[in-house]
């Protein structure tokens, strides 16, 4: 089918075709593909701006057919991503379903990263927004990685190009519409060995935690480092020299499980995948010291912890063999609580810090669970369930400030958004069958999917700016907000 466009004769041959590749998204819930194209990296790290210069006004994607009468007719499919295998088709970003996307490029790939706190402000939703974090690399050689501590500034509204900005809805005039480029400053430090994994301490964000590929994990005091980075617009050296000012060497063998209260400062936790965990605290003279006996009751690898957002002696970990454990911190042989929650490894958690009652847990077979401490015990089934991700779930996060809302990554290259509050719309539904549309075999609580990201390694919020989320992968970082993520 003709594009309806192509009236515009100024465009070169490459970009009309560009414009006739098929897209199909579904109209209610906005699911879109992320053009995933690989652009040649120049530098260390590079930002890119999402330019808008796609079809993001067409909903569907007509294909040919015919009547009763032998008359062509306009038929509509919905395409279902990690569902549908349609060979040929080139899939694009449909802009309008952000609000913000931008993507960089590293030299390595970061395997994990953290938003860090900063003093720009609470619930921050103006554009163009600033956002701090760090991650770290898995290089090719153990003395290559790096941690990147990042300053993103320019984050601007994603251009749509069915609408037109200056009678946009939200468009509010003077700076907030500029169309700069993004900008990003970074320090490097150095760090022998892959980092597995990276936190950042949330009462002090410049204070960093590692996960080394060396079996060790590491505490660095980077505040310096950040606060140069948030003095802009001075110029910051872009590598910093430091040891860490802490290594826990106890472990027997590398991990990823890691993280610290949010309640306690400095209360920090790291898990091993030899079945351990530690516990470390700074004194009040600033001194660091480890537990001297671990926290024993996992039989296999701890995967990941996570803190009780409430209580200063409560954590959560979750492991390969199979459960979800609650620790009372007090006490070292044993859990208090545990429920095997898959039939597989259990990968990741994360604690509700709205409604404290309720813990997520994503495993191996692509499935991720909601459960109720309330009643927590052996035998104990999740609230819900939903097996939508057809690989490992990679991560898992509640909102920070909306209770019902959560996102999930999966290594089949999906972050998916759902509201748990939502139910099926048996209206919305019968109108689609009245217009001759499929209804997708689709959970009424998946509101998004954003794509384009290969070997998705983690994601989260950001804790400042609602809605705003961030993932990283093999093929570089994202950060953006959905139409429906606020």
């Amino acid at each position: 089918e003709e594009d309806e466009d192509d009236e515009d004769e100024d465009e070169d041959d490459e970009e009309e075709s560009d414009a006739k590749g098929a897209k199909k998204s579904l109209k209610r819930s906005r699911l879109v593909k992320v053009d995933d194209s690989d652009e040649e990296e120049e530098d260390e790290i590079e930002m890119e701006e999402e330019d808008g210069e796609g079809d993001g006004d067409e909903d569907m994607m007509d294909e040919e057919g015919y009547d009763a009468e032998g008359k062509k007719k306009v038929q509509f499919e919905v395409y279902v991503p990690g569902k549908d295998n349609i060979p040929g088709d080139e899939l694009e970003v449909d802009n309008s379903a952000y609000e913000m996307l931008h993507r960089m490029n590293v030299e390595w790939p970061l395997l994990s990263f953290d938003f860090l706190r900063d003093n720009q402000g609470q619930q921050r939703t103006k554009f163009p927004m600033t956002a701090f974090a760090v991650g770290g690399t898995e290089a090719d050689a153990a003395e290559k990685n790096k941690l990147i501590l990042m300053r993103m500034t320019q984050l601007h509204r994603t251009k749509h190009d069915d609408a037109d900005d200056s009678n946009s809805d939200d468009s509010e005039g003077g700076e907030d519409d500029l169309d700069d480029d993004p900008e990003l400053q970074h320090v490097s430090v150095s760090h022998v060995g892959s980092v597995n994994r990276v936190r950042s301490m949330p009462q002090e964000p410049g204070i960093i935690a590692s996960w080394s590929g060396q079996k060790k994990v590491h505490i660095w005091d980077l505040r310096e480092c950040y606060r140069a980075l948030e003095q802009a617009p001075t110029t910051v050296p872009t590598t910093h020299a430091c040891d860490p000012a802490f290594t826990i060497a106890r472990h027997k063998d590398e991990g990823f499980a890691m993280d610290w209260s949010p309640v306690v400062r400095g209360q920090f936790a790291s898990g091993d995948s030899d079945s351990k965990i530690y516990r470390a605290a700074p004194s009040e003279a600033g001194v660091w010291a480890l537990d001297d006996a671990p926290y024993k009751g996992h039989t296999a690898s701890v995967e990941d912890i996570q803190w009780s957002p409430t209580e200063a002696e409560v954590f959560a970990s979750c492991s390969v063999d199979r459960t979800v454990r609650i620790w009372d911190g007090r006490r070292k042989q044993g859990s208090a609580l545990s429920v095997e929650a898959a039939d597989t490894d259990v990968n990741v958690i994360s604690w509700n810090k709205k409604v404290p009652y309720l813990l997520a847990s994503g495993d191996d077979a692509g499935n991720f669970r909601v459960w109720d401490l309330r009643s927590f015990q052996p035998g104990a089934q999740p609230v819900a369930s939903f097996a939508w991700h057809n690989a490992p779930i990679t991560s898992v996060e509640w909102h920070p400030e909306q209770p019902s809302v959560i996102a999930a990554s999966a290594a089949d290259n999906q972050v998916t958004i759902w509201d748990m509050s939502l139910e099926r719309d048996a209206e919305a539904e019968a109108e689609m069958v009245s217009e001759g549309l499929p209804v997708p075999e689709i959970p009424a609580q998946l509101i998004f999917i954003h794509q384009g990201q290969k070997e998705i390694k983690e994601m989260h919020w950001h804790p400042q700016c609602p809605g705003v989320l961030g993932s990283t992968a093999a093929n570089g970082f994202n950060v953006f907000r959905t139409i429906n993520s606020a």
